[in-house]
């Protein structure tokens, strides 16, 4: 699954908008306010129409609030009204198929319009799936700045059953991460290979995802005396994962989401399942806790560990924008005045982003453009 193209009609604050989008990554930049996480939610409602053919999964409508509005002035007094028909429509390839597919929301009460285009391609890979045929299943997954794991750790973590390959899906549009499905099947899968005293391919693809993405981490794996998620670094120490900073726990949370919904979702590829499933995923604010130096390569580690998969994503890091590659930037706020291939942080922050003189501070300019003040009194007098 990729989207080539989206296009945004009175989409929160877009009256219309049209993004084509890289094959394997691409990233927004803009000023607060710009429309980015407007974007991907854009994108949720677009990718999520797969979701429509996929019995018990949630799709994800053009909520009522997600309407844009225009003011207008008349006599004095200011009308906010509604603006319909709010749309988005996508272009791209589902289950090796070229297509475009769009949901519309026409009017005050009504629901968001399906479109058959791309449920019936999913309708199809589930016919393929229930006969027992092997079928690949695309990932979708949605990663909002909520996704930290807030939720309290339960007391004791219950086993998973067999169930179908659509649980992947579970969820996969929320924007907060949810770690008990993850930790359950984690848990299930350890106590599988502990019973059965052979590997299990999919959780070994599973914890190779993670140590191909976690900096200094070489491991993770379920400790099944004490209950829970352990990480072990690369000298050898081990740590709670809910121990881990906030930085290592939202990459932890979002790489093993993303590797665990590739093993459900297609058990038939075994360790390759992260390496081989496509799909595509969205994250908001990619840089979310994490320290520059990690910044500067996560992108690589992401397409490093999950090559089938095409990235959206947001940033106000320059060191991200660094770590990019041709074609694969959108700048919300206007063409960038200079090129971010390989360039300095410095020359991307004024030339990209706009930062003025961001090899000095704040201060430091004002303090100048003080000094140079007093200077040209100084001169007058």
């Amino acid at each position: 699954m990729r989207i080539d193209k989206i296009k945004i009609k009175n989409f929160r604050g877009f009256k219309e908008c049209e993004f084509r989008l890289a094959p394997h990554v691409t990233l927004f930049i803009g000023a607060n306010g710009t429309g980015k996480t407007a974007i991907l939610d854009a994108l949720a409602v677009g990718a999520g129409s797969f979701l429509l053919g996929i019995d018990g999964a949630r799709s994800r409508p053009i909520e009522a609030d997600e309407v844009r509005r225009e003011s207008h002035a008349a006599s004095g007094a200011t009308s906010i009204e509604t603006q319909f028909p709010a749309i988005v429509a996508c272009d791209g390839v589902v289950g090796g198929e070229q297509v475009s597919w769009s949901r519309t929301l026409a009017g005050v009460g009504k629901r968001t319009a399906r479109d058959r285009a791309i449920a019936n391609i999913a309708e199809q890979l589930l016919k393929v799936l229930r006969a027992g045929k092997p079928s690949v299943l695309p990932l979708i997954c949605y990663y909002g700045t909520g996704r930290l794991w807030l939720q309290k750790r339960e007391r004791s973590l219950a086993t998973v059953k067999p169930t179908s390959r659509t649980a992947g899906y579970a969820d996969c549009l929320d924007p907060a991460s949810d770690e008990k499905s993850l930790l359950r099947w984690f848990k299930t899968m350890e106590i599988g290979a502990l019973q059965k005293r052979v590997p299990i391919t999919l959780l070994d693809g599973v914890k190779a995802a993670v140590s191909r993405c976690m900096e200094n981490w070489r491991r993770v794996y379920f400790d099944v005396p004490n209950d829970e998620l352990m990480a072990e670094d690369d000298k050898g120490h081990f740590l709670p994962s809910r121990l881990l900073s906030d930085g290592q726990r939202t990459m932890l949370a979002m790489v093993m989401d993303i590797a665990y919904r590739a093993a459900v979702l297609n058990p038939h590829l075994g360790a390759e399942a992260p390496a081989k499933t496509p799909g595509v995923v969205l994250i908001d604010e990619i840089d979310l806790h994490l320290h520059p130096r990690w910044q500067k390569h996560v992108l690589d580690d992401l397409r490093r560990t999950f090559p089938n998969v095409q990235f959206i994503a947001t940033t106000h890091s320059p060191f991200i924008v660094q770590s990019l590659r041709p074609g694969e930037l959108i700048d919300l706020d206007g063409p960038p005045e200079g090129e971010y291939v390989d360039k300095s942080i410095e020359d991307i922050a004024e030339n990209v982003m706009g930062v003025p003189q961001p090899y000095r501070s704040q201060r430091m300019q004002e303090m100048m453009q003080a000094a140079k003040e007093y200077y040209q009194v100084l001169e007058r007098a």
